[in-house]
This record gives structure tokens, C-alpha cells and sequence, in this order.
């Protein structure tokens, strides 16, 4: 599969909202998990405005996945538990393990030029 090229900062970080779903899964369920989620957000991306973007991560050591993703308005984000199509998807993930998810704002950010800068 070729990976696309996003802008990881589509929206400003002062206003985005992301989603860290860290998804723990039974031995032999990495794929599975990966492919409930593809599913999962390919829908959430043709359905809701306030999608930006998402990365689904597998750990090297087969044991977690992770959906990181970017929205622009929250109450968006939270409909999405009132959306049944969502949720026959989502809940799929059962079959893999157990989960759970944060939403994040950004404290901070830091790249080696902004590092360097704050050398003295």
C-alpha cells in the first residue's frame, strides 16, 4: 500500500482537536484491528466535515494499535456516538482486544529548529 502525504497540520493547532485511540489487542489481531479501523474512519472521512485526517499505527511488537487523528470541531467528534453506522463499525473492534481513547489539544510545539532556539 503507498502511503499519502498529508499535512499533519491542517487545521491550526490552537483550534484542532485530536484523537489518540490506543487499541491493546489479543495475540494475533494486530491486522484485524488495523482493518476494523480503516474501515471504521474511511467512513467517519466521507461523512463528517470536521474530519481532517487520520494515522493508524501498529506497534513493532504486535500488541497495540493506534488511531491518531485530527478534527476541527468537537461536537462533530462526539456525534459520532449517535451515529449507528458508526458504531455497528466501530464496535467491531471488540472482536480484537480492548481499547480506549483521549482527546488532546496541543501544549506545545517542538522541532529541532525550535529547540535550537531555545539555546542561549
Amino acid at each position: 500500500m503507498k502511503m499519502e502525504l498529508f499535512d499533519p497540520q491542517s487545521v491550526s493547532d490552537d483550534t484542532a482537536i485530536y484523537l489518540v485511540n490506543v487499541v491493546h489487542v489479543e495475540e494475533g489481531a494486530q491486522d484485524l484491528a488495523v482493518e476494523i479501523l480503516e474501515d471504521t474512519v474511511n467512513y467517519v472521512a466521507r461523512t463528517y466535515s470536521a474530519f481532517q485526517w487520520s494515522r493508524l499505527m501498529k506497534s513493532t511488537d504486535g500488541k497495540t494499535v493506534i488511531n491518531q487523528a485530527q478534527w476541527s470541531d468537537r461536537g462533530q467528534f462526539e456525534s459520532l456516538f449517535i451515529d449507528e453506522e458508526f458504531l455497528s463499525r466501530y464496535s467491531r473492534l471488540k472482536e480484537t482486544g480492548t481499547w480506549e481513547y483521549h482527546l488532546y489539544t496541543v501544549a506545545t510545539y517542538i522541532t529541532p529548529a525550535t529547540a535550537r532556539e531555545t539555546v542561549g
